[in-house]
């Protein structure tokens, strides 16, 4: 079967073309198999379910074949085979047509399918915004099609808040995540980091500061507090963190069929640490992982403990160059980057988590990032607060997260406000604010009830 007919049978499998959209993927790549990715974007855009019973059904030749590798991986292989079908098969043209008479007929031809190709492969190219729409207007039905279903255009995060005000991670995005030491940077960074695993995605984490068996342990809590692993798996309850790291208290071979069910999932999570704590990771080390293992998210924590492009005198021109080179690396691979900074201790709002004015030593992390989080953790009421003070493209805002780190418990009780679309009232005012606390209190009630 060709890669045409594995990416289809892959996003069948996967019961959404969310993978293809985000890929970039248009009917223009599938020349065989043209029926069958209209009848996918149409059951999506339908929101009837996409399934193997039914797509059998409706193509009964269509030779169906499980599709083990990631749809990620097979989009890519198709776009790039698609470019190589492109350039080999103008060039023949060219070759076989060109006379003196036509040169510059064949030339235009030539340079219209490269642009094409370059625009499509190449991290940078230029586009004409007003004429070259058509591409576009794609990209817009393709997002509405996924909103339609309720599914963000980004990489899921599991707070519906970040969902909503920042539709998910989205590629080619940074984000910055401030806190104190001890106020849950790291942990909130590994719960965007085990749900973009669960969706399907390749994610790289640069921790410098923790180990392995660390990391292993805070994973496993997340996951095995999700519903549907627990359903799966027939579990009553996560794994707990300290026991992870312990090696007692929990049944081990429970803990082992868990750790096989996970490698059955398509997603994968890539830890750099430990062993470079010497040396010094470099943005140009970051930059070769994610080349060379397709990399689709990543994470660096923190920004500090990574080695600067170039010695400088200041410590704060050190953090620009890291910043600098990290954002370049985030729109040149076209995928999210989550960066952690230590927030200052000049804090005026001690019952807050920081503002985006209190990233500690150099504020251009803070300018350059697209989304700036401040983090802050209250243990005696297992409360996180989660505080947006810049987003490039939406509102500020506040959330209040119900946390239980030992059981991997991270979900927010704050009620959604306000509408980015047409139609719809958009944010809230004072006279809100009394219904806001009312409803958070109602949700955290729920919330102890179902605990």
């Amino acid at each position: 079967m060709s890669v045409e007919g594995y990416v289809i049978a892959g996003l069948v499998q996967d019961g959404t073309p969310k993978a293809a959209f985000q890929g970039g993927l248009t009917s223009d790549d599938f020349e065989l198999f043209s029926d069958e990715w209209q009848w996918l974007c149409e059951s999506a855009e339908r929101r009837r379910p996409i399934n193997k019973r039914r797509f059998k059904n409706s193509f009964p030749d269509f030779e169906f074949i499980s599709v083990e590798d990631r749809v990620q991986d097979l989009i890519e292989e198709l776009k790039q085979e698609r470019a190589y079908s492109s350039v080999a098969s103008v060039i023949e043209q060219v070759a076989t047509d060109l006379t003196p008479e036509n040169v510059i007929e064949q030339t235009e031809l030539l340079r219209e399918v490269v642009a094409d190709v370059l625009r499509i492969h190449s991290p940078v190219s230029d586009v004409m915004l007003t004429s070259n729409w058509k591409h576009h207007l794609q990209e817009i039905n393709n997002l509405r099609i996924l909103r339609q279903q309720g599914i963000s255009a980004g990489l899921p995060t599991g707070l519906k808040n970040l969902d909503h005000h920042w539709g998910g991670l989205v590629h080619g995005r940074l984000i910055l995540v401030l806190g104190r030491p001890g106020d849950s940077k790291s942990f909130f960074q590994t719960k965007l980091v085990t749900e973009a695993f669960w969706a399907g995605h390749r994610v790289a984490v640069f921790s410098p500061e923790m180990n392995e068996h660390e990391h292993r342990a805070r994973i496993g809590t997340l996951l095995s507090a999700k519903k549907e692993v627990q359903e799966e798996l027939g579990l009553k309850k996560s794994f707990r963190n300290r026991a992870l790291m312990e090696g007692h208290g929990f049944n081990v071979k429970t803990y082992k069929r868990f750790l096989q069910y996970m490698e059955t999932r398509k997603g994968e999570i890539i830890l750099f640490t430990k062993k470079w704590r010497r040396q010094k990771m470099t943005p140009a080390f970051i930059e070769s992982r994610i080349d060379d293992l397709g990399i689709e998210m990543i994470v660096v924590d923190p920004i500090y403990k990574l080695k600067p492009v170039q010695r400088r005198a200041l410590k704060h021109e050190e953090i620009a160059d890291l910043i600098d080179s990290l954002q370049d690396i985030a729109k040149a691979f076209n995928i999210p980057a989550v960066v952690a900074n230590q927030a200052h201790r000049q804090q005026g709002n001690r019952g807050d988590a920081p503002h985006k004015d209190q990233s500690f030593g150099s504020d251009a992390p803070v300018h350059e990032a697209d989304h700036v989080i401040g983090v802050k953790y209250f243990s005696e009421e297992r409360k996180l607060i989660l505080r947006c003070t810049k987003s490039r493209f939406g509102d500020d805002f506040r959330v209040d997260v119900r946390f239980h780190p030992n059981i991997g418990i991270m979900e927010d009780i704050t009620p959604i406000r306000g509408s980015y679309f047409n139609g719809r009232s958009e944010g809230f005012g004072e006279n809100d604010l009394e219904d806001l606390k009312r409803e958070i209190e109602e949700e955290e009630e729920k919330a102890d009830a179902t605990f």
